[in-house]
């Protein structure tokens, strides 16, 4: 599917309803933009983790984060590093 926008004088651009109702888009969406430097510029849709879900812990060895539904922290932090490149 395509479409077609014209930047605003902020060069804003709209995001068409269809993609923001197909992957959930609001105005809380956090949406990464990647600059492939060959004139492909790509939109990628973050993910928010509710901060209730997150335990810090401290103790005399060690300092982490649990997550209360189950995510794996070496996933996250492969995540991180994917995006930070």
């Amino acid at each position: 599917m395509t479409h077609s926008a014209f930047p605003s004088s902020k060069g804003q651009i709209t995001i068409p309803f269809p993609i923001r109702k197909k992957y959930g888009i609001s105005e809380n969406t956090p949406v990464q933009i990647i600059d492939s430097d060959n004139g492909v510029i790509q939109l990628r849709i973050m993910s928010v983790i509710d901060y209730s879900d997150i335990e810090y812990f401290e103790n005399d060895t060690e300092v982490g984060l649990k997550f209360r539904k189950g995510i794996d922290p070496k996933v996250l932090i492969d995540k991180i590093q994917e995006i930070d490149g």
